[in-house]
């Protein structure tokens, strides 16, 4: 097959991000031919080792403006425009990530949407765009969610989509080794906003810092504008006053991130409205105890999962924590049974081949 991915942006070490790279990798080297499609690429990207052999068609132009105003909406349509006219003679489109399904109003091709998490018109100005969203994403031939959840969220603005369930899927790129030293490691992984809640984490620790004396929190990802640094600063505040170790890391190499895998004692993960987790899960493969709130999306691949908090609930999230710093070799039993089931259902390849499965039945 010959096929056209278009995603917003290749900037940032995210989920979504890596899981497009992963797809294109394995697309790749099972014969088919790849060409993505966006707005902006960094230079030295961190997941250009995947992207060989795999072509690029950048915009090279700012692939977000303003989160607060919907200035973004507006240019976004002109830029799925001026990508239009670049798509070549592709057999199907793979979207990835609002707004790329709005390609689809733009070409003959049929678009198939990977629908990580549609775009969120909580906001008053978002909500007047609501109405062009829908016209522009009405082309869709296929919609594919992570999971049940995201299913509902994804038919409840798109009625009349066709959705079906696909999942996501992880592997590591080396073993995770632990080392032991004299501190109780807490790692998290992914771009500080106020919807991951960071600062839960933080406070869940204040609450334990008598019990937990030796934690060390560590927090890779960037900074995502004005409000990303006040949520920095809260969670600075919140660890000095404390007295809590805390790390900050921006975007980092894979062997960096890596050694923060082997020194874990524990990956916390209890965001808001999250679609699916590929942090949880990469920690989970590689036997880290790891803690994950009912919004996480991933939880629905986890029969039995123990590490599950309320979403928002500190004083659980605390006493959680607590547990699994007290019984440690229990869990890590635990986990490494789920880890056994990832590594059979939910590898990158895996995901491929179901990809390529679906893509195959539409272009039939």
């Amino acid at each position: 097959m010959d096929i056209g991915i278009v995603h917003p942006e290749l900037i940032y070490p995210r989920g979504a991000e890596k899981q497009l790279c992963k797809l294109c990798f394995n697309l790749n080297s099972m014969g088919h031919e790849v060409t993505i499609y966006t707005f902006e690429k960094k230079e030295n990207y961190i997941f250009d080792p995947l992207l060989k052999g795999v072509k690029i068609n950048s915009l090279d132009t700012k692939w977000a403006l303003n989160y607060l105003f919907g200035i973004n909406n507006v240019r976004w349509v002109q830029l799925i425009k001026k990508i239009s006219t670049k798509i070549g003679n592709h057999d199907i489109i793979n979207a990835h990530n609002h707004p790329a399904q709005w390609i689809s109003k733009y070409t003959d091709i049929p678009t198939v949407w990977m629908c990580n998490e549609p775009y969120n018109y909580d906001s008053v100005l978002n909500k007047f765009f609501i109405n062009r969203d829908k016209s522009l994403t009405s082309n869709v031939k296929l919609t594919l969610a992570f999971n049940y959840r995201m299913k509902e969220i994804i038919n409840s603005i798109y009625p009349d989509n066709q959705i079906e369930l696909t999942g996501s899927g992880v592997d590591l790129d080396r073993p995770i080794k632990h080392q032991e030293n004299d501190h109780f490691d807490s790692i998290f992984v992914g771009p500080l906003h106020h919807r991951k809640r960071q600062l839960d984490i933080v406070k869940a620790y204040a609450l334990l810092k008598d019990q937990i004396p030796n934690a060390r929190l560590h927090f890779v990802g960037g900074e995502v504008g004005i409000l990303s640094k006040r949520l920095k600063k809260s969670m600075m505040d919140v660890a000095v006053k404390n007295n809590l170790e805390i790390f900050f890391y921006d975007t980092i190499s894979d062997q960096d991130l890596y050694h923060l895998y082997d020194i874990a004692d524990i990956s916390v993960f209890v965001p808001e409205s999250e679609p699916w987790g590929i942090f949880p899960l990469e920690t989970i493969l590689g036997g880290i105890n790891t803690i994950i709130s009912d919004e996480c999306g991933v939880k629905d691949v986890l029969p039995d999962y123990e590490l599950v908090v309320k979403t928002g609930n500190v004083e659980e999230l605390a006493k959680k924590i607590l547990e699994v710093y007290n019984n440690q070799k229990y869990f890590k039993n635990r986990t490494m049974k789920t880890s056994k089931l990832l590594s059979e259902n939910y590898s990158w390849e895996a995901y491929s081949k179901r990809m390529e499965t679906i893509f195959n039945k539409i272009i039939s």
